[in-house]
């Protein structure tokens, strides 16, 4: 009895293991030979085009006037500086918003040595919600750049500093 267990269970390994019948697939199969150095289009009557400008920020998500501002609690930034020339530059947040219902905004202003970025969270004015403390991570771009160099500083606190 043992000995039949174990050719059964030998035959249901094999059975799962067989590969698929090619026999369905024996149609014509077309091939598309993809250039790497070639922009994709996107199907838009936009040319494509860079997203910002070298040495610029892009814009910043600031708050919508008439919302009531909350604050945020900024658990963790980190600068993320990707290795491409020129350097482009993200600046990772984590931390926790007031209610699920709060959006984190912010703006942002380059003096030329500190790029200051100040964070809030924002609610509807007529909007309820839930009392509940809700964590959020957002990246904020902070542009391309190419022979400068920047302090970051966020709520006014320095995060990092950047050298392109």
């Amino acid at each position: 009895m043992r000995r039949l267990l174990v050719i059964v269970a030998m035959g249901m390994t094999v059975a799962a293991c067989g590969g698929l019948d090619d026999s369905a697939d024996q149609g014509s199969t077309s091939t598309t030979a993809i250039n790497p150095d070639q922009p994709v289009d996107s199907g838009g009557d936009e040319p494509i085009g860079d997203p910002w400008t070298v040495g610029s920020i892009p814009e910043p998500r600031p708050p919508i006037d008439g919302n009531v501002d909350g604050e945020v609690t900024i658990d963790s930034a980190d600068l993320r500086i990707m290795e491409s020339y020129p350097i482009q530059v993200m600046l990772d947040v984590t931390g926790e918003k007031p209610t699920p219902c709060h959006e984190v905004f912010w703006t942002v202003n380059d003096d030329g040595e500190v790029i200051e970025i100040e964070m809030i969270s924002q609610i509807a004015s007529n909007q309820q919600c839930a009392q509940v403390i809700e964590l959020f991570m957002v990246a904020v771009p902070l542009g391309s750049w190419a022979e400068e160099s920047r302090q970051v500083s966020l709520n006014g606190a320095v995060v990092g500093s950047f050298d392109s």
